[in-house]
């Protein structure tokens, strides 16, 4: 059988080849300050300030020392979205060299160090962000903690952010209640929950800076004229991949059994993808993720008319839950789906 490709992949690939031959990989604008934080063996933290310039595909900067002092990075490349560049210092007459390699993401570089010493290679992840962008609290956070007769807690966090301020819920033991007063001041994070108990209400405040993908802070808790403070420490749950092929069957009216597949790419909270439906692909529209949540739409032509299918669901590791939605001869219908990732 002869594939067919459709128009719009075959523009799709004549004007990747034509920034190909023409320009070359894209590379990532790392200018800027960056920083990050590490954690000796004395459980000390040291702030790491670097500074990075990029004209053209030349990529130059310096470390700044505690006394304002520069160190120029060397061997420095940009690659695409991927950066590497050397450390250079000498300390007591012997010269110790650090490798940084790294991606490049938005206002984020994550990787690796690693640093010879002694003969041995020690490596150890590095995730720096740039000075002035603001800090992401979007995302699910868990934690546990163990309560007076020792039973373990676990704790779900899900915020949306807007800028400075974020909304969200929070579920623990009382179920879920809403996030109140989020509030964003550089990594520092703060709010509030109210919860009802026998009639009463009580306060939940949590305060905490966030360092990548930790929280740490506190938490106090107010019921009647008591209050009680514990240490609060979440950490980001890894965010859903929806990336991938994705197969499912739908039973029309008449019985028949049809196969449907859809080829979804995510990058960071960037959803583009296909659907296939007899061997053609129609880009999906309006495509989001949020979390684990969802939702795009297709738009095809059926007998002259155009008709827009919206499909919303929840991802749990290799499947796909949720609503199809639309408009068919004049009726809206709803379908339940459930979409399978098809193994690569």
């Amino acid at each position: 059988m002869k594939s067919r490709i459709s128009p719009w992949l075959k523009t799709a690939a004549l004007v990747a080849l034509a920034l190909g031959a023409g320009f070359g990989a894209l590379a990532g604008d790392a200018t800027g300050t960056w920083k990050w934080s590490t954690t000796g063996r004395n459980g000390q933290t040291t702030e790491t300030t670097l500074k990075m310039k990029l004209d053209g595909d030349k990529l130059t900067g310096a470390f700044i020392g505690r006394n304002g002092n520069e160190t120029a990075i060397e061997s420095a490349k940009v690659q695409g979205d991927e950066i590497s560049f050397s450390l250079v210092r000498e300390r007591n007459g012997q010269t110790r060299t650090t490798k940084y390699q790294g991606k490049l993401s938005g206002d984020t570089i994550k990787g690796t160090i690693q640093t010879e010493r002694n003969g041995q290679v020690r490596s150890r992840d590095w995730e720096a962000k740039r000075e002035g962008a603001p800090v992401k609290a979007a995302g699910t956070w868990k934690w546990t903690f163990t309560t007076g007769n020792g039973d373990t807690i676990e704790s779900t966090l899900k915020l949306q952010q807007a800028g400075e301020k974020f909304t969200g819920t929070l579920t623990g033991r009382f179920g879920e209640s809403e996030v109140q007063d989020g509030k964003l001041n550089g990594d520092e994070l703060s709010f509030t929950v109210k919860r009802e108990r026998d009639g009463q209400t009580f306060t939940s405040k949590y305060a905490g800076k966030i360092r990548g993908d930790t929280i740490k802070g506190k938490s106090e808790m107010t019921f009647g004229d008591q209050t009680r403070t514990r240490d609060w420490e979440a950490k980001r749950a890894e965010a859903a991949k929806a990336t991938g092929t994705w197969q499912w069957t739908m039973t029309t009216p008449n019985g028949d059994t049809i196969e449907r597949k859809l080829k979804l790419k995510q990058d960071g909270d960037k959803l583009t993808g296909v659907s296939i439906w007899n061997d053609n692909e129609t880009p999906i529209q309006e495509a989001k993720i949020a979390g684990d949540e969802v939702s795009f739409q297709v738009v095809r032509e059926f007998n002259g008319n155009k008709v827009t299918i919206q499909y919303r669901g929840k991802l749990e590791g290799d499947t796909l839950k949720g609503k199809i939605t639309g408009t068919f001869n004049g009726e809206d219908r709803s379908f339940d789906w459930e979409a399978k990732r098809a193994k690569e």
